[in-house]
């Protein structure tokens, strides 16, 4: 009996450790976390309530950015975002030069700048790769070319955005 909980512990801790070192990051690497068919929430199947934080305007968040906000929010406390605090989301832009490509219908959302799929590897789930963080400048100036250093600016700006990260390339 012994011998069947060892190798039974031993056979758990395997498959434990396995899942920590193939896993990309905390977003779930099959899609349940965020996405359900039976437990549905919402017209697209979200796994999550959307948040009933609001914009900057006053205005209740709505499509994805609601629906990253129903997890990182101060309440669910998942890498909370407080949306007054971070980059404007759910507007059009004006003055940056966005790419269409980073746009959904018009507007400046979540993902324009994050894809959160588990299979990009990139840093803080960045649609380009900034190299772990360390070029976070250069990545900023695609839109804001002018607050960009020259080191980082862009050289010229490219007529569309790279495209959005969906995995990790085969070397």
């Amino acid at each position: 009996m012994k011998k069947v909980l060892f190798i039974s512990f031993s056979i758990m801790f395997v498959l434990f450790v396995a899942n920590l070192t193939f896993a990309y990051g905390p977003h779930d690497e099959n899609c349940v976390e965020c996405h359900s068919i039976h437990q549905a929430k919402g017209e697209s199947l979200p796994a999550v309530y959307n948040t009933t934080e609001k914009y900057t305007t006053g205005e209740a968040l709505k499509g994805v950015d609601a629906f990253c906000l129903g997890c990182h929010n101060k309440n669910t406390g998942i890498m909370p975002i407080e949306i007054h605090k971070t980059h404007p989301v759910g507007v059009a832009p004006k003055k940056a030069k966005v790419p269409a490509d980073y746009l959904r219908k018009g507007s400046f959302v979540c993902v324009s700048c994050h894809d959160p799929h588990p299979s990009n590897p990139n840093y803080k789930y960045l649609v380009i790769d900034t190299n772990g963080g360390k070029n976070l400048g250069k990545f900023c100036g695609f839109c804001h070319p002018a607050q960009a250093s020259p080191a980082e600016s862009p050289k010229p700006a490219p007529a569309t955005a790279p495209a959005p990260a969906t995995a990790p390339k085969k070397k």
